[in-house]
């Protein structure tokens, strides 16, 4: 079974980019290459190592978006025109549903303690013990896939001061969100699947090149979607932007250039664009 390949924008500002590729170019030479053979590149340089490409730019001639669709293409050709996914904008997938679940506790044990009831400890010790059951989760999970704890989650030494001092629903709420807070508001990673199309098998026939543009839906779990729409409903518009961006970026870029891509060896012409 083939892995996917991905490219994922790392930081940009302007007139540099940073890409990450999740498989480096078979032929480094010809990638870089192909990719730049285009008015406004000033240097393109990859790094074995951490699987990065740094691109300096005239932002005059070329935009980030024109940049990540040339990329794409070029790695797809490296390997064979398999699809190649881009990415831009954090994974979130730290929110797991433990963490959403133990948010939504900590509302309920707040809605109760401000609606005058005497007998919450129970919900306020099932709300504390489920935060620190999802940020020890998340402290497992970012050592074991990074090597190292993010410091937010050094909040759960608050969360065991508060326990102490028999505060732990505010120690719970600072520490769920110290920990979590961020990833929530941050916007979803945004995926565009770019599908270079070779046209014409046999050998008497001419080879034809095109590249399809599909939106790519990253998949989270029915609990972050929901947490998602809640805050965008009450006003936290940090959390609503969508594929749908990126590919209108994108599609923009294309009719700039009447759909057309150029600069690539495959077609003298130049490769066509298509949107799905």
């Amino acid at each position: 079974m083939k892995s996917e390949i991905t490219l994922a924008v790392l930081h940009e500002i302007a007139g540099r980019v940073r890409l990450r590729l999740s498989s480096p170019p078979r032929d480094e030479n010809r990638f870089i290459t192909a990719l730049s053979a285009h008015e406004g590149f000033q240097e393109v340089s990859f790094n074995h190592v951490s699987k990065s490409l740094l691109i300096t730019f005239e932002g005059g001639h070329l935009t980030t978006q024109e940049i990540l669709l040339r990329a794409a293409i070029a790695l797809s050709v490296e390997y064979d025109f398999q699809p190649v996914q881009v990415k831009v904008g954090k994974d979130t997938e730290v929110m797991t549903d433990g963490a959403i679940l133990a948010g939504l506790l900590l509302l309920s044990a707040g809605a109760v303690n401000l609606s005058g009831n005497k007998h919450t400890i129970w919900l306020n010790r099932a709300a504390g013990a489920g935060v620190a059951a999802a940020v020890i989760e998340h402290g497992w999970r970012e050592v074991r896939e990074k090597g190292y704890i993010h410091p937010e989650v050094l909040s759960f030494g608050y969360l065991l001061a508060s326990l102490a001092r028999g505060t732990i629903l505010r120690g719970a709420a600072v520490t769920w969100v110290a920990s979590f807070g961020r990833h929530l508001m941050e916007g979803p990673e945004k995926c565009i699947e770019v599908r270079p199309i070779k046209q014409g098998s046999s050998a008497d026939q001419e080879q034809a090149y095109q590249v399809a543009l599909v939106p790519h839906a990253v998949q989270r779990s029915p609990l972050f979607t929901l947490a998602q729409g809640l805050l965008s409903t009450i006003g936290f518009s940090g959390i609503a932007g969508n594929v749908e961006t990126l590919f209108q970026e994108l599609k923009t870029v294309a009719q700039a250039h009447d759909k057309v891509i150029e600069g690539f060896d495959l077609q003298t012409d130049g490769i066509s664009l298509t949107f799905r």
